[in-house]
């Protein structure tokens, strides 16, 4: 009798520890891993890569930090964009009801890096209602991710990898619906998607 109680306390123990130990696989925020001290006019990143902890500051002197995103929502969507694309414009308003839908699970963060004037990007802002955060612009963006054309949408994930990289706009409705679904399911782990219609399509 007494050697099946212990037998019985090794099982349940033996338990607690796998199930620990495949939560610290699957990506606990505890264990989530951002570069930190990374300088943008330094860092050349691309797709899979870990993306640096970077402090951005909006057009209403907020500032938005990527690893506290992180720390409370399951990834960061980057929206990189400039006043005079068509494209983007087009872009925004698909791009914003999605993250009003997921906006508890993801932060959508749109940059532009191309615009000197913030005067040009605040009446940007103004005339076409954006309500997305909008940071200030670093031109390093461009050669950081080696941005080829706009607007490009990148997504951080939860493992603060870069698992999305898409250049062109998408305006079709559900497309960045069914990308956010993905990169928020409770099952994800970890992935690299190279075509963005493995999601959309």
């Amino acid at each position: 009798m007494k050697n099946l109680i212990v037998k019985i306390v090794a099982i349940c123990v033996a338990t607690v520890l796998m199930f620990s130990l495949c939560g610290c696989a699957k990506g606990n925020k505890e264990n989530n891993v951002l570069i930190k001290d990374a300088k943008l006019e330094e860092s050349t990143y691309k797709l899979g890569d870990t993306m640096g902890d970077y402090t951005l500051t909006d057009f209403e002197g907020n500032t938005i930090s990527f690893s506290e995103i992180l720390k409370e929502k399951e990834a960061i969507v980057l929206n990189f964009w400039f006043s005079n694309c068509t494209p983007c414009k087009n872009e925004f308003p698909y791009l914003q009801n999605a993250s009003k839908k997921y906006n508890d699970k993801l932060t959508v963060v749109a940059i532009n890096p191309i615009d000197i004037k913030e005067s040009k990007i605040e009446k940007f802002i103004s005339e076409n209602n954006i309500t997305l955060p909008v940071v200030k612009g670093d031109p390093a963006w461009e050669e950081a991710l080696s941005l080829q054309g706009y607007p490009t949408t990148v997504v951080v994930d939860r493992y603060g990898k870069i698992a999305l990289y898409h250049v062109g706009a998408l305006t079709e409705d559900g497309e960045f619906e069914k990308i956010f679904e993905f990169f928020t399911a409770d099952d994800y782990e970890h992935t690299v998607v190279k075509n963005v219609n493995e999601i959309i399509k």
